[in-house]
């Protein structure tokens, strides 16, 4: 991070507030796709706020075609004094379909004030090592940013899933997440059917809704969790560009531990819902090893001080780590998992040693509340998608005072509640 105001010149209007509709074949929108060609916008998403901390936070952005990006961020929305770049290993980070930066402040961010930021967005082109080109600069419209404190008197946390590229459920959706106005989004997991060769995974996770004035994650952080749909297609390895692990671990890119108020949030990656040798991977899967190092994880954090301290602890995984009876768990060849097997045998004693309240999950399509039993004393909510008749929020709600207390409830899209449970 520097703290010298990177002053730019004329920013094309182009860049703020394009809608989107109609997407080609390499999964852009035909707009976009003419700004390849002339004068149009590079940043072609919303930008997503991610894994934030107390002193640093991600962005993410969509764009058009080769390009650097940097964040440029203050405590006024007309100072944006300070300015982050992404670089690795001194080089500055390029790339033609998304960019992430992460910012990086000198000290934990005042609590409680919002950080005004914006993404600037400077095309690149090489005619050769020795002769780089660069094109203007194209800036988001500056953004208001809460994060999420310990400190929190009263916190919402809400948490989608299995929207799998249905278009009229995540303009839905955000309807409902604009409504709801929660301090974290979760997104946990199927995002797509798959990301094959057609399709442009960035567009998919940054610009979901096709519209880049529905922005769900700009003024508020995402937390990505990955589903099993996320993990399939020629492109599925290109999605970490977009929903960028947490800054922890390259090794365990989605695990993490994030307090917000009284609440300790854990993701968890149950990966493919078929066991490793299933054929249908032809060699490409490795998930049982993956999920015993998240197993290692998770006991080496039942410690932190994070988790300890706090009242009430969720953990978030895609499938769910409880069935029903009869139901398939994903340990052999036959058919598929209607909950993971492999992650309940590697996980389920320690959140169970560690008292977590509650699991959230996904993928079954059909919302549904598993309570606790005294075998199991940890609930399951388990959220619904991707048709709008059957999709859900889950919505948790806690406050510190006048005593600790928590709910979960998930709702349908008419806002109707269907489960519901308060813990004091």
């Amino acid at each position: 991070m520097c703290s010298r105001r990177r002053f730019l010149g004329t920013i094309p209007l182009s860049a703020v507030g394009i809608s989107t509709v109609g997407f080609v074949q390499d999964g852009l929108t035909a707009e976009v796709e003419k700004s390849r060609e002339g004068n149009g916008a590079l940043i072609v998403s919303p930008p997503v706020v991610q894994n934030p901390r107390e002193d640093s936070f991600g962005v993410s952005i969509a764009v058009s075609g080769l390009a650097t990006a940097w964040v440029e961020y203050g405590f006024s929305r007309d100072d944006l004094t300070f300015t982050a770049t992404a670089s690795h290993h001194g080089l500055i980070a390029a790339d033609d379909t998304a960019l992430h930066v992460r910012v990086h402040h000198d000290q934990p961010f005042p609590k409680g004030q919002p950080i005004y930021y914006r993404v600037v967005a400077q095309s690149l082109a090489y005619k050769n090592a020795y002769s780089l080109q660069r094109g203007d600069e194209f800036a988001t419209e500056v953004y208001a940013l809460k994060l999420p404190t310990v400190d929190q008197d009263s916190v919402r946390i809400v948490s989608i899933n299995d929207t799998h590229e249905n278009l009229e459920t995540i303009r839905l959706l955000h309807q409902r997440i604009a409504e709801l106005n929660p301090d974290v989004l979760i997104w946990n997991g199927d995002t797509c059917n798959d990301f094959d060769d057609k399709d442009a995974p960035a567009q998919i996770l940054l610009n979901p809704a096709k519209d880049l004035g529905a922005s769900w994650a700009s003024s508020r952080p995402l937390l990505f969790s990955n589903g099993n749909h996320d993990v399939r297609g020629q492109r599925a390895r290109e999605a970490i560009k977009s929903v960028a692990g947490c800054p922890e671990s390259i090794e365990l890119p989605y695990n993490q531990v994030l307090r917000v108020g009284n609440i300790a949030v854990v993701t968890l990656d149950t990966g493919e819902d078929k066991p490793d040798a299933h054929p249908v991977f032809a060699g490409t899967a490795a998930y049982e090893p993956y999920r015993g190092r998240q197993a290692k994880w998770l006991r080496q954090v039942a410690d932190d001080p994070r988790l300890t301290n706090a009242a009430f602890k969720i953990a978030i995984c895609h499938i769910p780590l409880r069935g029903l009876p009869g139901q398939n768990d994903g340990t052999t060849l036959e058919g598929y998992a209607g909950f993971s097997g492999f992650g309940a045998q590697a996980w389920l004693p320690q959140l169970r040693e560690s008292q977590f309240q509650a699991i959230l999950s996904g993928h079954m399509h059909k919302a549904r509340l598993d309570n606790a039993t005294p075998e199991m004393p940890i609930l399951q909510f388990v959220g619904g998608g991707p048709k709008p008749e059957q999709a859900t929020v889950t919505v948790i709600d806690a406050k510190r005072k006048p005593t600790e207390t928590m709910s979960i409830r998930i709702m349908d899209l008419n806002q109707n509640v269907l489960h519901r449970h308060d813990w004091s």
